[in-house]
């Protein structure tokens, strides 16, 4: 898959989390960045926020969330652009919550999926609440 090279990734300031923000709610995604957690976005060749993702500090881990594209860049290899930009900032206690159908893809990156025995509670207890909203997900590490 080739990169589109008018897409640039960077991280964003605790001042730029608005433009995440915005970014979730104009697209209608789930998403929110709060301040003082990593969140990287992909920018277009206007310097329109078309994706974005978070990284959730928890008690003994890292939960990657809010990964979105905007419908319009589906497809093209924007989240791959994104995720492979923020690796650099993933370790062995990072983990996701991927929808079922997207295992290949997060598995494709470097996650595999795992048993919730011996995970550290806080990603458990978020994992709970998730599949108690009804969401198909599994739990992913990253693994290198």
């Amino acid at each position: 898959m080739t990169v589109n090279k008018e897409f640039s990734a960077q991280w964003l300031s605790d001042v730029e989390l608005p433009l995440a923000n915005k970014f979730y709610r104009t697209h209608k995604f789930r998403g929110k960045a709060r301040r003082h957690e990593p969140c990287a976005v992909i920018r277009d060749g206007q310097n329109h926020i078309i994706a974005c993702g978070c990284l959730r500090p928890l008690t003994g881990a890292k939960l990657l969330v809010g990964v979105a594209v905007a419908p319009q860049f589906q497809g093209q290899g924007v989240a791959r652009q994104l995720l492979n930009s923020m690796a650099e900032a993933f370790d062995g206690e990072t983990f996701t919550f991927p929808y079922r159908h997207l295992v290949p893809f997060y598995r494709s990156l470097g996650f595999a999926e795992v048993d919730a025995d011996g995970q550290p509670s806080a990603i458990l207890d978020r994992f709970d609440t998730y599949r108690k909203q009804g969401r198909d997900i599994v739990i992913m590490r990253h693994v290198h």
